[in-house]
Order: structure tokens, then C-alpha cells, then sequence
């Protein structure tokens, strides 16, 4: 299964979601009316009240259905961050010298760059000492990945790279959405819980009270709390149905791509192995833990498990043997925090060229590749960013001069065109950033043109710590710079794709993408622009830019003509790829096949195809590892 039918997998899984939902809302309203009626046989009156049934389904309904969508609602704003924030983590700084930390973002970054998608931000929850992990956000593009501070002081640098490519196929698997939609739709269930609670409080309170001479009504407010609150649980056991109906073979799933992704089975398995220390475990304390328990590495509480039956995971055991056949059950006694210092004394894996990328011969087999990691691609991304300079790391990891890096990457060749942009830089930005920003243009010049977008993915990372007001300004720099020459390169095409769409969203100025078209025709259109675009761009030849257009047509069951070249402009193409990246994930793979086709139409691939390419992918939220694979 590839990138494309994992993401459908996981929208058809909502449909499941739904099912069960309403199903528990039914059972819900049930429980409360046989209790209500119970209340009302024991008072002398009719149980079968019309009034007392629609009074029942009503108030039922505006309690779960108003504390569901009170909940979507909030994490709609926030995303990964509102989950990140509200289990007590706390954002890693790219530019950390902290060594745990930086061994942990270097490893997420290595990851990000070998699947080709936005490096997540990375939080640490401080006050867990356990192991533990999740990845949440509605899409690759906005993803956060949080851990315990047990995950980086207990594990290698191998089981660390194991619990994160764990959770990066959970981000490429396209199953952070529902799980976010997850957490909203079952906080409904679970808010009658809440309601008793605080209800059995009032009622003790009042109770107690040596003034209050209705003694009797807090032990009434008490019973009906106590009883509201029951109810609550059977809410709660409900919600324990479904995360562990929806959320248990995903994790399978989880723990055999983290194998495929690093060849290394070791790492994982280790790092279960560790959990099961008895000192250690995966348990968070957080009083928000619960509602988020399915989206973690491994479990977080026991609640409703009923020896494992519904648990959110699967058996700890269970899944070391499906990765080491081995494993005796035996785990170990005790285990000590990481010594980095002897850690960094070990050699750390390099590509060191005898690897092979796989290089599909068909486009079909090109497409199955997309959001598929493997270790040359981990080796690769590692190489890549070792091979950038200290200084220019470290300038990328600061918001200031991460702004300098990224004007840096767009100065133009010619100088004259390079001495118009920095005075637009001298009237837009502080004297400092324009000063770096030369510095750090010196220093790009020593570097290979595969570095560029690696390190324009890296500093994208460090530019989220700006204030919504410091990155408008920023963005409206980065347009004057790339209108400097009167024209938009594929290069500053796609370096404003990989930053701005990340970024908008990020700052709340663009939506997450979402599905709005599911068939050919609907973005017919736009299809016919961008292969029309395409097939000019890579060909010179423009009977051979018709013919390759013609067999991507036919792949597509289109007979529209090719577009004149002149109708061809990039912002034409820009506005017909915003159109295509709403589409929806089995017919995304369909019009990627076909562009795919015009690339490979001749028989090789050129930089200017690569960059292309790499622009299409990333303005459609498609996994594009940022180095040329194509050829």
C-alpha cells in the first residue's frame, strides 16, 4: 500500500468513527433514560412520558453533540500544538545545545527531510519520566511530535530513531487527522463524567455546610452527581471501545514501518523492551492523558483495559515478538540514563555512496515510492546536513538570522540584480539581519546546490518562533526579493511553496488543506493547465512537448488539446495547483502518475525538471525527499 491509499484508508476510516459514535450516543441516551425513569418509578410517576423520553434524548444530545464540537472546535485552532501544550510539553529550540535535545531534533530532522515533508516541531514533556511518544496535527504540513523526557534520557540514539520513525508513519499514514478528530468527538462521551464530578463536589460542599439547613438537598445534588457520574464512566467505557477498535492494528502498522523505514529492528524492539522495565514504563501523568491516550507510543493508563481487551495498544509482549521472534518475555531490571558523551564516541551510519536510492523505471512504480523512508534515504538527509557548515546551522537555527539565511538562499547570481535586493533588504529589515544576511550569502556559495532546500526546510522549522506581525513582514520581503528580476525562477517557485504554504498555516493566514474534489472533471481544468505547463517546461522540443502531454493525457482518459505556450504562466500553474491540492488522495496519485509521465517522457530528468517536480509535490503536500531520486 502506498502513500496515496494509506491517506484514502485513513478518510474511510472516519466512516467507522461515525458508526460507532452514534451507536455509543444511542447506548448513552438509553442508560440515561432507564435511570431517569428509574428515579421516576420510585417517585410514583410515568416512566413512559413522552416528555421524559424527548427530555432525556434532548438533554443527552446538547451535553455530548455541544461537548464535541466545543472541543473540535478548540483543537482546530491549535492543531498538534493545542495537544503538544495541553500534555505539558514544551518546544525544543532548533538551535538547542542541550545534548539530549539535539540528538532528538537531529534525528526527527534526519527523518523529515528522508520522507520529504515540513520537520515537525518538537516538544519534550519535562515532567514524565517514562517512555513514551506521540505525533499530532491535521496534516505533514502542520505535524508536531512531542516526547517524555524518559524517551531521550533512556534510549540510543538507534531506539530513539525507531520511536520517531514510529511516529512518522503515523504522520505519513495519514492517521494524525482522525485521531485529533478523535479526541474532540469522544470528549462528548465523556462529559457527562465531568458533569457528575462536579456535581458530586457541589453536593458534599453544600452538605456539609453548618449553615445551610436544607442538608437534604446537597445529598440529592450528591446522588444525582453520583449517579450523572456513572453514567459519565459508561461514556468513558464507550470511548475506550472505540480507541481501541479504531487505534490497536494501526500501531502494528506503526511498529512495521519503523522497521522497513531504518532496517534496523533492534531500535524499536529495544526501546519496548525498555518500557517494560518495571522502574520505567510508558505511564503519563498528565490529567489530560487519558483523552489523548491513543495517540502515544505506548500506553499511557489502564483504564477500562480489562486485561488488555480494550486497551489502545496491543499487548506489550505481543508487539516485541512481531519484531524480535527471539524476545523470551523477559524484560530488563533496571536501566541507566544515556551517557551522550560515549554515545557521540560511536561512529554515526553516513551515506557513503555504495547505497543505492531506488529510482522507479515507471512512473506507476514512482508514485507507489512517495512517503516511503528507507535508511539510504535516512543516510542521505544525515550526510546532507552534516555537510552544512556550523555557522550556517547555527544561524538557521535562530528566528533572526534564520530570516538571513532564507534571504541568503534567494539573492540572485547576477549582481546587479543582487544589489536591488539588498536595498529592498536595507528599507524592509534591521541593519543586523542585512549584514547577516551578506555574511551567510558568502558562505552559501561554498555549498552544493542539493543543500539549498534542506537548509531553506531547516530554517522553515526555526521561522515558527516569529510573531504573526514579524512573519507578515517577512513574507512580504521574500515577494520583493523574488520580483527583483521580473520573473519567478522553478527554484524561488519552490522554495516560497516549501516556506509560505508550511508557514501560512502555521500563522493561521492560509486553512489546512481539505478534500473538496473527488472526480476528474471537477478540476479538469486545472489538470490540462498544469501538464500543459509541465510538458513546455521540460521539453524544448514542442512537438515533443505535445506528444508527452498526449500520453499523459491518455493515462488520464482525457482528450482536451494542449495549452498555447503563451497561456502557460507561472501563475496560471500556481493558481491551478492550489485547486489540485484539494483533491482527494486516490485522484492526487492519478494526476501526479500523469506529470510523472511528461517528467520521464524523454528519458532523463533534468535539474530544472527535479526542481519542478519538487515544487508540484510541494504545493500538493506530497512526502518529496529534497535531493534529484528521479532519474
Amino acid at each position: 500500500m502506498d502513500f496515496f491509499q494509506h491517506q484514502e484508508q485513513a478518510r474511510k476510516r472516519t466512516t467507522l468513527l461515525v458508526f460507532l459514535y452514534i451507536l455509543a450516543v444511542v447506548l448513552l441516551v438509553a442508560a440515561v433514560y432507564i435511570l431517569i425513569a428509574f428515579c421516576v418509578i420510585q417517585g410514583g410517576g410515568n416512566p413512559f412520558d413522552p416528555v421524559l423520553l424527548f427530555g432525556s434524548i434532548g438533554g443527552v444530545l446538547l451535553l455530548v453533540l455541544g461537548g464535541s464540537c466545543y472541543k473540535i472546535s478548540e483543537l482546530s485552532s491549535g492543531g498538534g500544538r493545542a495537544i503538544a501544550e495541553m500534555l505539558g510539553g514544551r518546544p525544543i529550540s532548533p538551535a538547542t545545545y542541550q545534548p539530549a535535545e539535539r540528538r532528538l531534533y537531529n534525528v526527527v530532522e534526519e527523518m523529515a527531510l528522508a520522507a520529504g515533508v515540513p520537520i515537525p516541531t518538537v516538544y519534550i514533556m519535562d515532567k514524565e519520566p517514562g517512555i513514551n511518544a506521540f505525533a499530532a496535527g491535521f496534516s505533514p504540513r502542520e505535524a508536531v511530535i512531542g516526547v517524555n523526557r524518559g524517551t531521550v534520557d533512556l534510549l540510543t540514539r538507534d531506539e530513539l530513531q525507531g520511536v520517531i520513525a514510529h511516529e512518522f508513519s503515523h504522520i505519513l499514514n495519514g492517521d494524525m487527522r482522525m485521531n485529533l478528530r478523535l479526541i474532540g468527538i469522544l470528549f462528548g462521551l465523556q462529559i457527562l463524567a465531568v458533569v457528575g464530578y462536579y456535581a458530586l463536589r457541589i453536593g458534599s460542599v453544600s452538605g456539609s455546610n453548618r449553615n445551610n439547613k436544607n442538608g437534604g438537598g446537597g445529598a440529592m445534588i450528591m446522588l444525582i452527581g453520583l449517579g450523572v457520574m456513572i453514567l459519565g464512566y459508561v461514556g468513558m467505557f464507550f470511548s475506550a471501545i472505540i480507541k481501541a477498535a479504531i487505534s490497536r492494528q494501526r500501531e502494528f502498522l506503526a511498529d512495521a514501518s519503523a522497521v522497513q523505514f531504518t532496517r534496523n529492528p533492534d531500535g524499536i524492539a529495544g526501546a519496548l523492551k525498555k518500557i517494560g522495565c518495571p522502574n520505567v514504563g510508558s505511564a503519563v501523568s498528565n490529567e489530560h492523558a487519558a483523552e489523548a491516550s491513543h495517540l502515544f507510543f505506548g500506553n499511557v493508563c489502564s483504564m477500562f483495559s480489562l486485561g488488555n481487551i480494550f486497551a489502545t495498544h496491543p499487548d506489550l509482549t505481543t508487539r516485541i515478538r512481531r519484531i524480535d521472534t527471539r524476545f523470551d518475555g523477559c524484560f530488563p531490571k533496571r536501566i541507566e540514563p544515556i551517557n551522550f558523551i560515549d554515545e557521540t564516541k560511536s561512529p554515526s551510519r553516513k551515506y557513503n555512496g555504495t547505497e543505492s536510492l531506488v529510482k522507479p523505471e515507471r512512473s506507476n512504480s514512482f508514485a507507489q515510492n512517495i512517503g516511503n523512508i528507507n535508511l539510504e534515504k535516512i543516510l542521505v538527509a544525515g550526510t546532507l546536513l552534516q555537510s552544512i557548515p556550523d555557522n550556517i546551522t547555527e544561524a538557521a537555527g535562530n528566528p533572526l538570522t534564520a530570516k538571513a539565511t532564507f534571504y541568503a538562499i534567494l539573492l540572485d547570481a547576477d549582481e546587479t540584480i543582487r544589489q536591488q535586493q539588498f536595498e529592498t533588504l536595507s528599507v524592509s529589515e534591521t541593519p543586523f539581519v542585512v549584514q547577516q544576511t551578506r555574511q551567510i550569502f558568502q558562505h552559501l556559495q561554498e555549498l552544493a546546490d542539493n543543500t539549498k532546500i534542506p537548509l531553506a526546510q531547516r530554517v522553515t522549522s526555526s521561522l515558527r518562533q516569529l510573531t504573526l506581525t514579524q512573519y507578515k513582514q517577512f513574507s512580504n520581503v521574500i515577494d520583493k526579493l523574488i520580483a527583483a528580476d521580473q520573473k519567478m525562477s522553478l527554484l524561488e517557485y519552490t522554495l516560497k511553496a516549501i516556506l509560505l504554504r508550511d508557514l501560512d498555516v502555521h500563522f493561521g493566514i492560509a486553512k489546512p488543506l481539505y478534500v473538496r474534489y473527488s472526480t476528474l472533471d471537477s478540476v479538469r481544468q486545472s489538470v490540462v493547465t498544469v501538464l500543459s505547463f509541465l510538458a513546455y517546461s521540460g521539453h524544448t522540443d514542442v512537438n515533443v512537448a505535445k506528444k508527452s502531454f498526449e500520453t499523459a493525457e491518455k493515462e488520464l482518459s482525457l482528450t482536451d488539446p494542449i495549452e498555447h505556450d503563451t497561456d502557460c504562466t507561472v501563475q496560471r500553474f500556481d493558481q491551478s495547483l492550489r485547486i489540485l491540492a484539494e483533491t482527494s488522495p486516490i485522484l492526487k496519485k492519478k494526476i501526479f502518475t500523469a506529470l510523472m509521465t511528461i517528467i520521464r517522457y524523454d528519458g532523463e530528468i533534468t535539474l530544472k525538471e527535479g526542481e519542478l517536480i519538487r515544487a508540484i509535490a510541494a504545493m500538493l503536500a506530497i512526502p518529496m525527499p529534497d535531493w534529484n531520486e528521479f532519474g
